[in-house]
């Protein structure tokens, strides 16, 4: 009985010491409200009650750990955390540079690593022989196959001219090849341009992830003037979104008067960016957008629509009408916090709608891979599927369950960056486009 009094005791004197550390109306909350201080209750008790003694990085992990689970409550996908690593690459990439080897990497959908998606002419990785489908395993010597993406990303990037040695497995070999050097400065390219049959522009912009695509995109819209062009198509197809005031530039760019986007918090609406009059393209044009055009692209598309300046074409986007803001943390991370609702120049909100296209026309340059799953195999079982004409096989685990995913081919980078390479054949929305600017 005399222990109990006593944990509760130290319990009350530790949580005081925790609430000292709040603001007065956060630490006021914590104790009105029980759960509150049952947060504050376990993570105190962990730090002096536990078997084993906890050394610093454990209690930042159970600190982190407690932050991913009030967010995760939430049910909320567009509000996350970000740790320390994570939050220091987004930096670098708002910035449109970095100082890396020069290649685009996924994650190995057939085990640990990261698959080498391409490579950029002229930069370390090219230059070294690393080829699309290599998989990394090894950075400077660490095993990386039980890490994510984001944190092999981290350690291959780093300060100019200093060394990476990259360990790959490659197709054919067993062996691990190993690769030194030296890293050098990559700028993230989000625009690409080429002219189409009937002296057709096209402009396909990838991201709105950092403060370079405005520049980026007024360059290629001036050359294409330059070089004769007189109507374009703009792609904003698998584009996710990125930064809300880079979507402000770049439908400016292509609207003279009007405003271009609302947002909307708990307490008010009101109008965030409208255009300037100082448009860079002025001549006739269309959109593209698919399921995967988000955010910023869904922004630049409904203005777009609402104010008559070009019509859509493809499919429904996604449907991403929430804006966040990101805020730095005390550890160094960041918290992306969803704030603000944002509208259409009609005030129209988007939200898990997405923009409808004026002209809808199905998205067929990628076949859908296959994938499928089951059960009641026998253990060890060969399990083989035809579909199309073409077999699948896989084996069943010791449960008897099995699962087959077709990989993704690699992604094969144009010879020359900012060179968009299109496929009419295979384009059946920009074949629509085509035929909407004749």
């Amino acid at each position: 009985m005399k222990r109990r009094a006593w944990l509760i005791v130290l319990g009350g004197i530790l949580a005081a010491l925790v609430y000292a550390q709040l603001s007065g109306g956060v630490a006021e909350a914590f104790n009105r409200n029980p759960y509150g201080q049952a947060l504050v209750q376990t993570y105190q008790l962990l730090q002096t009650q536990y078997l084993t003694r906890l050394e610093p990085d454990q209690l930042n992990r159970v600190l982190e750990g407690g932050i991913r689970g009030m967010l995760g409550a939430l049910e909320d996908e567009f509000t996350s955390y970000s740790p320390p690593q994570r939050a220091s690459l987004r930096n670098q990439d708002i910035q449109g540079e970095f100082f890396g080897i020069g290649a685009t990497l996924a994650p190995n959908e057939n085990g640990g690593g990261a698959r080498v998606q391409g490579v950029i002419r002229g930069l370390p990785a090219f230059n070294a022989g690393i080829r699309a489908g290599d998989i990394i395993v090894e950075v400077n010597g660490q095993d990386v196959t039980k890490l994510d993406l984001n944190e092999i990303v981290a350690q291959i990037r780093g300060p100019q001219n200093t060394k990476v040695t990259i360990g790959i497995r490659r197709e054919g070999t067993n062996a691990i090849l190993r690769f030194e050097m030296i890293r050098q400065r990559v700028e993230i390219i989000s625009v690409s341009k080429t002219i189409l049959p009937g002296n057709v522009g096209y402009v396909a912009l990838e991201t709105f992830g950092n403060v370079r695509v405005i520049e980026q995109l007024n360059a290629a819209l001036n050359e294409l003037k330059q070089r004769g062009v007189q109507k374009l198509v703009f792609d904003l197809r698998d584009n996710g979104g990125g930064l809300l005031d880079q979507g402000c530039q770049v439908a400016r760019a292509f609207i003279r008067e009007g405003p271009i986007v609302y947002t909307r918090t708990r307490n008010e609406t009101r109008l965030y960016c409208e255009a300037n009059g100082q448009v860079t393209w002025s001549g006739p044009m269309v959109v593209l957008i698919n399921g995967n055009s988000a955010s910023a692209s869904e922004i630049v598309a409904g203005a777009m629509q609402d104010t008559g300046r070009a019509k859509v074409i493809g499919e429904t986007s996604f449907g991403k009408g929430v804006g966040q803001n990101v805020i730095d943390l005390a550890n160094g991370g960041d918290l992306t916090l969803v704030t603000f609702e944002w509208l259409t120049p009609k005030r129209r909100g988007i939200n898990k709608q997405g923009i409808k296209p004026d002209i809808e026309v199905k998205d067929t340059r990628f076949e859908v891979p296959v994938a499928f799953e089951g059960t009641g195999a026998k253990p060890g079982e060969t399990v083989t599927i035809t579909i199309g004409g073409q077999t699948f096989t896989t084996k069943a685990d010791a449960q008897g369950k099995f699962n087959f995913s077709q990989p993704r081919p690699a992604v094969n980078l144009p010879a020359e960056r900012g060179q968009a390479e299109v496929d009419l054949n295979k384009d059946a929305i920009l074949r629509r486009a085509l035929e909407e600017l004749r």
